[in-house]
């Protein structure tokens, strides 16, 4: 396990963890996601893996009209 802040909350993440995966654990597949003050491209997301210490933000996509 290590240790993230997830809209400045400290939590605990199983280790090796991609975004694409944290957001399938937070139950919050459309999410706009920074890491570390650099916003990730939707692209990047299972790719990318979160490493300890990372500040995560999510904003979640709203749909509207």
């Amino acid at each position: 396990m290590i240790k993230v802040f997830i809209n400045k909350k400290e939590t605990e993440i199983e280790e090796g963890l991609t975004v694409d995966k944290l957001l399938s654990n937070l139950k919050n597949q459309k999410a706009a996601v920074w890491i570390n003050g650099k916003q990730l491209l939707r692209a990047e997301y299972h790719s990318h893996i979160v490493m300890q210490g990372d500040e995560i933000k999510l904003l979640r996509i709203i749909a509207g009209g």
